[in-house]
């Protein structure tokens, strides 16, 4: 979950739609997207105390996992003791009311008019999640109010007040709805909600969320297999869709080719320029809803008062017409986040991996795991292909021979730091400079300490526990004309320390956190 929220933490929903059930455990998630719009777990709670100050650790302590990253936008239910945590312990993080959490505290507030209305439901559900533009809202709330004789309503009075922060016309819980209204949230909270009844033995959850998380990962390599193998369909033959289409996975350019085809029923009206900067309104043709676009012809910048980018990380229809109208045909490269690109999890170069400084035993965990991660991928690729897979073969078997004579060598430091005496040190020093310069020629490939690692045949079988993982890095014997096999244990359920019963509100708080 660690190497997941490196990647994708930029957008965090807390759930807390399970812990205000009053028939279930009280659990919170955090939640985010991958790379291929699929929820992905970062972290997992249970919140037996609902106060400020727990909802302040239970944040705290979820970004001191996450080696001190903080998301840049993070949705919650509109509860107060959640937004005021958040702000909190997040200042300068986005905020906003997730609108599906919105969506279930409006049904409890109004469960008389859903056993009085049997079509209140659909119609409240299409008014929250169906319309993306401001007019189709207000006029799908103005009919619900009217058919359901809701106008009075203070409840929904308040909602319609609050809109601008929740509804999804208003673009700031786009990020994770899909096309057909669905919230992802939603999904992976309905996969669990069945084993947190107060009946349901704790360990028997824990099994159950272990395989949810599992499926997660294994849905995401299923996706990354695919987008191999077929190209996605463009829906014009349009410059403009040549780039995205290379980069972004299938699922993130199908959002973008959606803006794009909304960006074909814009009209554009240049209303200021000042140097190089160009104003325009626009709104979408039959609509009175306008919008402002900046367009920056120095620095080839486009900004759009819609926020869409900024909330979700594709340029809106409004940017990409503007975009069209200046003729720029290609679209900057600083606009494809990296986040929805098929690259994604390969780290760019220039960057190394950040590992927590202060525990060794999580410091060989967060490696164990990155590096299976890798691993699988590589392995995942290279099966496409039989040049592919001989090549990665060879390159593994040379990875391992190269991890052995490093390993070997500290080993050797360690036992010859400890050994010396301080009449030794300096011939112990000349020793070293000596195996250094041996060290480099056996790394470039010369068999002069050939006898130092073992060859394949005689890795047999590799049980060791590494610590903090469950399971350890199983290297098998494989003919010559095989991938050497790789095999990784279940993952671990890293849990923070029971805390002493004189600290509260920490008692009643346990974070679970992988």
């Amino acid at each position: 979950m660690i190497v997941e929220y490196g990647h994708f933490g930029d957008v965090v929903c807390l759930d807390t739609s399970c812990a205000r059930n009053a028939n279930s455990r009280p659990f919170v998630q955090f939640v985010g997207l991958n790379n291929h719009r699929q929820a992905v777990t970062f972290g997992a709670a249970f919140l037996y105390d609902d106060s400020v100050n727990s909802f302040k650790w239970l944040v705290r302590t979820f970004v001191e996992a996450m080696s001190g990253k903080k998301p840049k936008f993070i949705l919650s239910d509109q509860d107060a003791t959640a937004v005021q945590a958040i702000h909190a312990v997040l200042p300068e993080t986005s905020h906003c009311i997730c609108a599906w959490q919105m969506y279930l505290i409006a049904l409890k507030h109004l469960r008389h008019v859903v056993n009085e209305y049997d079509s209140f439901t659909g119609d409240f559900r299409n008014c929250i999640f169906g319309h993306e533009q401001e007019e189709d809202f207000i006029q799908a709330w103005d009919f619900m109010l009217e058919k359901h004789g809701l106008r009075h309503n203070a409840w929904l009075r308040w909602m319609f007040r609050e809109k601008e922060k929740w509804a999804v016309a208003y673009g700031r819980n786009t990020f994770f709805i899909e096309r057909n209204g669905t919230h992802l949230v939603e999904l992976m909270s309905d996969r669990l909600r069945s084993y947190l009844g107060p009946d349901i033995d704790m360990l028997q959850f824990f099994k159950h969320f272990e395989s949810v998380v599992n499926e997660q990962r294994y849905r995401e390599l299923e996706s990354t297999l695919d987008m191999g193998r077929q190209a996605p369909v463009l829906m014009a033959n349009a410059v403009l869709l040549k780039y995205p289409s290379e980069t972004y996975t299938p699922m993130a350019f199908e959002v973008f080719q959606r803006e794009y085809e909304k960006c074909l029923n814009i009209v554009v009206n240049k209303c200021g320029e000042r140097d190089s900067r160009f104003d325009f309104k626009v709104k979408t043709y039959g609509k009175s809803r306008e919008f402002l676009v900046i367009y920056n012809s120095l620095d080839g910048t486009v900004s759009c008062n819609c926020m869409k980018f900024e909330h979700v990380g594709f340029l809106c229809s409004h940017a990409l017409k503007v975009l069209d109208h200046q003729n720029i045909k290609v679209v900057p490269s600083y606009y494809i986040l990296r986040r929805w690109t098929k690259d994604a999890r390969i780290l760019p170069v220039g960057e190394s991996h950040s590992y927590p400084e202060d525990d060794n035993r999580k410091i060989v965990a967060t490696r164990y795991k990155d590096l299976c991660r890798n691993i699988i991928k590589i392995s995942a690729r290279a099966a496409e292909s039989d040049t592919a897979f001989e090549f990665a073969a060879r390159q593994l078997d040379e990875v391992m021979q190269g991890v052995e004579r490093i390993l070997h060598f500290n080993s050797f430091e360690e036992a010859k730091g400890t050994c010396a005496s301080d009449n030794e040190l300096a011939d112990a020093d000349l020793d070293r400079n000596d195996f250094e310069g041996q060290g480099v020629d056996v790394l470039k490939g010369t068999t002069e300490t050939e006898n130092m690692v073992p060859n394949k045949d005689q890795l047999n079988h590799c049980d060791d526990q590494i610590p903090g993982v469950s399971g350890g890095l199983a290297v098998r014997p494989s003919p010559p004309e095989t991938v050497l096999s790789v095999a990784c244990g279940p993952s671990t359920y890293i849990s923070s320390p029971s805390p002493t019963p004189s600290l509260s509100p920490l008692t009643q708080v346990r974070l679970v956190k992988f």
